[in-house]
């Protein structure tokens, strides 16, 4: 071989007898279609080296072209194709007239040797592929090709173009019979589709065309997709429809699922061994793809199923976004339709609400997790669905503020977990079901509607001492904290603390007392609210009893000694107290009473009975007020009335109440403070969500200024799109508030609209 390098090498550096000395240029450039040089003393000088590689590159161009058309006139008996390889007996025939798997043995056969023959002599003529050939390329002549390619060309548009059809049938006509159970040769399969992909040479980007960005991958795979691969997509789509309904006329879908997975699980392993590795979607579009996929998430609760149909989707072209798309819409339906069924009783039972709430997203949240692998558009599928269905359901559209439904039945939910009861759960369970709650949590839209009721029914419980755990109570506030900041939190860390510094406060109280040697009478303590910390409270203006009055008049000194500048406001109307009966017989009871209970009771040991007008006098209280204590004292017979009482009307000054001598109750201790505290639910409500309003005005209003601040000047869309980004953590504004408060802060001159751009606005300082 190296002889043969040298003669080629030797030929080319030649100089031609014939040449003329002195007389050197470059021959003319050759016509963009024709593959010779043409050579005219009138268009200027050539060099003897352009004589010499035109001449030697047009004599192996022939060589190939009559090398490669013999291979289609040879006979069977010819060395370059031994009978033994035949599967069967034929008559002797031209090799082009071959079919089937005779085709395909012969083919392959003869493009092994002549890609092994053109790798040697593309070697052997690398001198001239190194001089002559890349000059003619860098030069632009594009019916020039390194030897290989050359080869590769000729092969190309002389054998192949005369046999490829019947190539490609005989290839298809293998894998339909794979199809069907037969076995055969998958060899010939990949050796058919490798050349089909090495034929693709000619049709690479030009080294200009890849400088200048416009190269395609795919270039080189053209033959092979084009006389290959639509074909075989085409064969194989229109195979398995007939497959596929064939086999749904007999089995479920969700066996034909299982099936199609089978398939296609070894349909890839074939195509690593017989194809190209270019990565081919095969997609059978359905005319209902969404019906599809909500027909399977129906059965969502078969995981091996699940991981199929994700499996599945992940083949076709946005599948799986069509999936997600699908679970969304799917657990959307599902909790709406879950949320309606308990309706009517889930309007006022926050447990039965938040519990439905939690069987539909744990039952999707697991899905997602075991099925789909926490990929994260499935769980943003899964939040999405969960904020939908949560904040508008057939719960909150009953309600008239319908965005505050869902964030005051939660707080209800957690005030009863929270709340001291017979039945409290134990520790660990409790902790679950407060994790529980932050899930609900996470897609409250207006998480301050939340926070208002939260901290209302929180208040009550520090207040009345009713809260199960200290504990829980910080456990569910710092998770508060993690999710919202410690803004959202503020306050009721701040009624915690309150409750402490309350405890040690009345430590140093009653050793304050025993230092002065002062005996209050009663057992006395209190709760130090700070202004600002707690929700409003109602007052109450009453006069005291004696003993009461002389301990609030001592704690007064001993605050005011330790805390100067301070003002003490008494809440009376959330105080409460326990008192000893002993007028009912010999039984002796234990009231737990409100002040104004107590301190009407506590008339009844001077007289068995009072006017209501003479106890208006003793008392100090306004008329509504004494009513509505002196109704629950008779709805607890524990007092006598001369005439039917109503929480709702004052009584007349001449109605006599006296005390029920015969009382009697089998319980020793007795809460008569309940009917007093409770309160109207619907007025309540409303309360909360009149205060929401207030707040989320001064809230818009702070983020409008500091966005004003920063950008100076702003459009009308940018800043809503602004406010109401940055405000979403917390709420959700609507438009019609945020353009209030905009006009608002126009007046008070915070800022300005541009006079002669009424879409503008900019800040004044």
């Amino acid at each position: 071989m190296a002889s043969v390098f040298r003669s080629v090498y030797d030929f080319c550096t030649a100089v031609s007898v014939n040449a003329q000395p002195g007389v050197v240029g470059r021959p003319t450039r050759p016509n963009a279609r024709s593959s010779h040089r043409n050579y005219n003393a009138e268009d200027g000088p050539v060099t003897t080296t352009d004589f010499v590689g035109v001449e030697m590159y047009a004599k192996l161009t022939n060589f190939i072209e009559s090398y490669v058309k013999a291979r289609l006139e040879v006979r069977l008996s010819h060395p370059y194709f031994p009978y033994q390889f035949l599967r069967h007996s034929v008559p002797l025939q031209d090799a082009k007239d071959l079919l089937g798997e005779d085709l395909l043995l012969y083919y392959t056969t003869q493009w092994s040797e002549f890609r092994f023959s053109s790798k040697v002599v593309d070697g052997i003529f690398s001198y001239l592929n190194r001089h002559w050939i890349k000059r003619e390329l860098d030069e632009g002549n594009g019916n020039i090709y390194m030897i290989y390619t050359l080869a590769l060309v000729i092969w190309k548009r002389s054998l192949f173009m005369e046999s490829k059809e019947r190539v490609t049938d005989a290839v298809l006509d293998l894998i339909r019979r794979e199809r069907n159970g037969e076995p055969i040769n998958r060899k010939l399969i990949r050796d058919v589709t490798d050349c089909y992909v090495e034929l693709g040479i000619e049709e690479e980007e030009t080294p200009d065309q890849v400088r200048a960005g416009q190269a395609n991958p795919n270039a080189k795979l053209k033959v092979y997709v084009e006389h290959f691969e639509t074909k075989f997509l085409r064969e194989t789509e229109n195979f398995y429809a007939n497959e596929a309904q064939a086999f749904l006329e007999h089995n479920p879908l969700t066996e034909y699922m299982k099936k199609v997975n089978y398939i296609t699980s070894l349909g890839s392993a074939l195509a690593y061994q017989e194809f190209h590795n270019k990565v081919v979607q095969v997609e059978r579009r359905l005319e209902d793809e969404r019906t599809r996929c909500e027909m399977y998430l129906h059965m969502a609760t078969q995981e091996p199923l699940s991981k199929t149909c994700e499996k599945l989707c992940d083949r076709v072209e946005d599948g799986l976004n069509n999936l997600r798309s699908a679970l969304e819409s799917h657990i959307t339906k599902e909790g709406l339709a879950a949320i309606a069924k308990v309706a009517d009783a889930a309007f006022t039972d926050a447990k039965l609400y938040v519990t439905t709430i939690l069987t539909v997203h744990n039952r999707y949240s697991s899905l997602v997790g075991n099925a789909f692998q926490n990929e994260s558009g499935f769980i943003q599928a899964l939040d999405k669905a969960a904020t939908t269905f949560i904040n508008k359901n057939a719960v909150t559209s009953r309600s008239p503020q319908q965005m505050s439904k869902s964030p005051e039945l939660l707080a209800k939910y957690c005030d009863q977990l929270l709340r001291k009861s017979s039945k409290m759960p134990e520790e660990n369970e409790l902790e679950e079901m407060l994790s529980q709650v932050m899930v609900v949590f996470k897609y409250i839209e207006d998480k301050d509607v939340f926070s208002k009721f939260y901290t209302k029914m929180f208040s009550k419980r520090l207040i009345s001492e009713t809260s199960a755990s200290e504990e829980a109570e910080v456990g569910l506030i710092n998770k508060l904290k993690q999710m919202c900041g410690f803004e959202y939190t503020n306050r009721l860390s701040k009624m915690i603390n309150d409750t402490q510094i309350s405890k040690d406060s009345s430590i140093e109280f009653r050793d304050y007392l025993a230092n002065r040697n002062i005996d209050l009478g009663i057992d006395f303590n209190m709760l130090i609210l700070s202004s600002g910390s707690w929700p409003a409270l109602p007052t109450l203006k009453m006069h005291l009893p004696q003993k009461l009055n002389f301990a609030i008049e001592q704690f007064t000194a001993f605050y005011n000694s330790k805390h100067s500048g301070r003002k003490l406001t008494w809440v009376l109307s959330q105080s409460r107290g326990e008192m000893y009966a002993f007028g009912f017989g010999s039984k002796k009871y234990v009231f737990t009473t409100t002040t104004a209970q107590m301190a009407v009771l506590l008339l009844f040991n001077d007289s068995t009975e009072y006017s209501f007008g003479s106890l208006i006098t003793s008392l100090g209280m306004d008329k509504k007020t004494l009513s509505q204590v002196l109704v629950s004292l008779v709805k607890n017979d524990v007092l006598k009335s001369s005439e039917n009482l109503d929480v709702a009307a004052e009584a007349r000054d001449d109605v006599v109440v006296s005390l029920n001598n015969s009382y009697f109750n089998k319980k020793v201790k007795v809460d008569l403070s309940k009917m007093v505290m409770r309160t109207d639910p619907k007025q309540e409500t409303e309360q909360v969500q009149k205060n929401v309003d207030e707040d989320r005005k001064s809230v818009i209003n702070a983020c409008i200024v500091r966005i004003m601040k920063t950008r100076k000047r702003i459009s009308h869309s940018q800043l809503m799109t602004e406010v109401l980004q940055q405000l979403s953590a917390r709420f959700k504004p609507s438009v019609e508030m945020v353009k209030r408060c905009i006009g608002q802060l126009i007046e008070k001159e915070y800022m300005r609209r541009d006079e002669t751009a009424r879409e503008m606005y900019e800040y004044m300082a």
